[in-house]
C-alpha cells in the first residue's frame, strides 16, 4: 500500500485524497499470527504541512482469532483513525506529542508501515466471542457456554500450591 506524493512535494496540489486496499493473509502482532478475513482498507487525506505532510485517515480490517475464554474461532472487526505527521526533516518530538509522527524519505509513502506501527494501540487486548462468555471449566474442560460442568466435585478455588500456603495466611 504505497502512495506517491510527488504532486504535494512539487506544490502542484495542497492535498491528495486516497483509498487504498491490500489483501494479505495474516498479520503478526507481538508474536501472535492473526488471520485476516478482510483486506486492510485505509482511506483519508494527506496534505502538505510546510515541507512535511499531515495524514488524516481511517483503517478498517477484520481479523480471525480465538476467543480468550472459550477458544472458539471468532471474527473481530477493527476500525481506527490515524492522525499523523509524516516528517521529511528533523523535528522536536515535544512539538508533536498529541500526534503520531513517522519519518519518510522520498516521494512515496508506505502505509503498511504506518498501519503496523499504529495497530499495537488499536488491537483489543482480549478478543471475546461475547461479553457473557463463560469460558472453559478448569476442572473438566467443557465449554460452559454449551454444556454444564461435568466435574464430580466443584473445583476448590482455595486449593493452592503448598509452596504458597504461607502467603495465603497473610491474607487472613
Amino acid at each position: 500500500m504505497k502512495l506517491k506524493v510527488e504532486a504535494l512535494s512539487n506544490k502542484e496540489k495542497d492535498f491528495i485524497d486516497f483509498d487504498l486496499e491490500e489483501n494479505i493473509s495474516s498479520l503478526n502482532y507481538y508474536g501472535v499470527d492473526y488471520n485476516l478475513i478482510s483486506p486492510i482498507h485505509i482511506s483519508g487525506r494527506i496534505s502538505r504541512a510546510g515541507r512535511n505532510y499531515f495524514v488524516k485517515s481511517t483503517v478498517d480490517l477484520t481479523v480471525e482469532s480465538s476467543c480468550s475464554r472459550c477458544l472458539v474461532d471468532v471474527s473481530c472487526p477493527i476500525k481506527y483513525n490515524i492522525d499523523a505527521y509524516l516528517m521529511r526533516e528533523e523535528y522536536d518530538e515535544g512539538d508533536y506529542e498529541d500526534y503520531d509522527v513517522f519519518r519518510v524519505d522520498g516521494s512515496e509513502i508506505d502505509f503498511m508501515k504506518i498501519v503496523n506501527s499504529t495497530l499495537s494501540f488499536n488491537m483489543p487486548q482480549r478478543i471475546l466471542c461475547s461479553e457473557d462468555c463463560q469460558g472453559i471449566c478448569s476442572g473438566c474442560g467443557v465449554d460452559l457456554n454449551f454444556e454444564e460442568c461435568k466435574c464430580d466435585a466443584p473445583v476448590d478455588t482455595d486449593d493452592i500450591d503448598p509452596r504458597f500456603a504461607k502467603l495465603k495466611e497473610l491474607l487472613k
